[in-house]
């Protein structure tokens, strides 16, 4: 197993426990069909996309929490992520999640980044990035960007008790 999916589905799981402590009887994981349309947990206010901490490049050891990458196409040229139908992302931290409406994040990238297209990760910052041999097109921008529009922070359960 690729250790972004291991991520991604443990940051998923840890999302899933606290949506569970806040609405029990109303919160469920997605079926398949949404999770083909960004959607990775539905509760009664919403559905959510769950993003778990990324690296900056490939090579890197480690995620951090400084920058965050945004899909606007996937890798097979289809919408990506930021352009899907979640209500909300939800972007795994070290210690909690951020929880944006989806299309303020949208708002938020059209307004800070620019059309400039880049063929490396380091330079895509605010600018348009795809990876050579794949469809996909992203951008990168600051955490602190995302904390300058409405947010919610969510603290990880520190409970081992599973949903």
């Amino acid at each position: 197993m690729r250790h972004y999916t291991r991520d991604g589905d443990a940051a998923e799981n840890e999302f899933g426990k606290l949506l569970f402590l806040r609405d029990p009887l109303f919160t469920r994981p997605a079926r398949t069909g949404e999770q083909f349309a960004h959607i990775d947990w539905v509760r009664r206010l919403g559905k959510y996309d769950v993003k778990a901490r990324k690296r900056i490049r490939r090579g890197d050891s480690s995620s951090q929490d400084t920058y965050v990458w945004l899909e606007i196409h996937n890798v097979r040229g289809g919408l990506g992520w930021l352009r899907g139908h979640a209500d909300y992302i939800a972007f795994e931290r070290e210690h909690d999640f951020v929880v944006v409406g989806r299309e303020d994040l949208l708002i938020m990238a059209s307004e800070l980044c620019n059309y400039n297209v880049v063929t490396s990760p380091e330079d895509a910052l605010y600018a348009l990035y795809s990876r050579r041999g794949r469809k996909d097109l992203l951008t990168m921008v600051r955490f602190d960007d995302i904390l300058g529009i409405e947010h919610e922070f969510w603290a990880k359960s520190t409970s081992e008790e599973v949903c």
